[in-house]
């Protein structure tokens, strides 16, 4: 049976503050795959994690001032050049990701994590239409200057962008990603 966002919004609330040993390795998605592990989601190749939404972790850091902030971007979901150029925003695979999501950041310290406050986004209420209607302009910003140029380019949107994915320099494929001044706007960063 496939868990909905608000049990296991509920199940991360139970992890915040607690520590947890896990050693700094090269794979970027051990903490999402050890995130999972406790809340009893299984590793799966579906589109979404849950049965009405998607799970996503991203780590902060500590600014020299002590106030926390993202420390990097949040990868959403593989692009596809055809479905970029004929599917609208409410029907791409960055939308279907997007619409309902637990966003858990956390702390690491060495080989140590911290969750920290989850923030369950549903772009379907009325408090996420900004956030909403954003991401949708960078999406069709990003599908027109490719269907005019042909051209892919990381600096296209505002809170939405795509990039490469993938090992070393010379990767072709790309994936679109939520920047840092996403979860700093949208996200709660409480330790």
């Amino acid at each position: 049976m496939t868990q909905t966002l608000s049990e296991v919004h509920a199940k991360c609330i139970r992890l915040i503050g607690k520590e947890y040993i896990l050693p700094i390795t090269k794979n970027k998605g051990l903490v999402g795959h050890f995130l999972e592990d406790l809340c009893d989601l299984p590793h799966t190749p579906k589109c979404l994690d849950c049965s009405d939404g998607e799970v996503k972790v991203f780590p902060v850091k500590k600014l020299k001032r002590g106030q926390l902030a993202p420390k990097e971007t949040i990868a959403i979901t593989m692009l596809s050049r055809d479905e970029l150029r004929t599917h609208d925003f409410h029907i791409s695979k960055c939308f279907i990701k997007m619409n309902r999501m637990l966003v858990v950041p956390y702390f690491r310290n060495k080989d140590t994590i911290v969750f920290m406050t989850p923030t369950l986004i549903d772009m379907n209420c009325e408090e996420f239409a900004e956030m909403k209607r954003e991401l949708e302009t960078d999406y069709h910003e990003i599908q027109r200057h490719y269907i005019e140029t042909d051209i892919l380019t990381s600096s296209t949107g505002k809170y939405l962008q795509n990039r490469t994915k993938g090992s070393g320099h010379g990767s072709t494929s790309r994936a679109f990603y939520l920047r840092p001044a996403f979860m700093q706007k949208y996200v709660h960063l409480i330790l």
